[in-house]
């Protein structure tokens, strides 16, 4: 079988999104596992585009990176005040 560039590098970016994926799993901060997410949503997206499927993988990107992980890392800031002790929102 010959490996060229194209497949060494979507091997690449393959494994990298299983090993985010993982640490999603692993770590302990909900932050750094939102911003793990983030960069394994970008990972599948990539992975979507080596496989041209490049419009799933725009939509992939303006999706789940541009909406659903800001949505996490904003819900992760406003219940971080609250555990904290922070004002009363009433």
């Amino acid at each position: 079988m010959n490996f060229d560039l194209f497949d060494f590098v979507f091997i690449v970016f393959a494994a990298l999104t299983v090993g985010l994926a993982i640490s999603v799993l692993v770590t302990k901060d909900l932050a750094r596992a939102a911003f793990f997410l983030a960069f394994c949503f970008i990972g599948v997206a990539i992975t979507y585009i080596f496989l041209n499927a490049e419009f799933i993988g725009l939509i992939q990107i303006l999706v789940y990176v541009g909406a659903i992980n800001v949505l996490i890392l904003f819900g992760i800031m406003i219940t971080k005040t609250k555990l904290r002790g922070g004002g009363s929102c009433e």
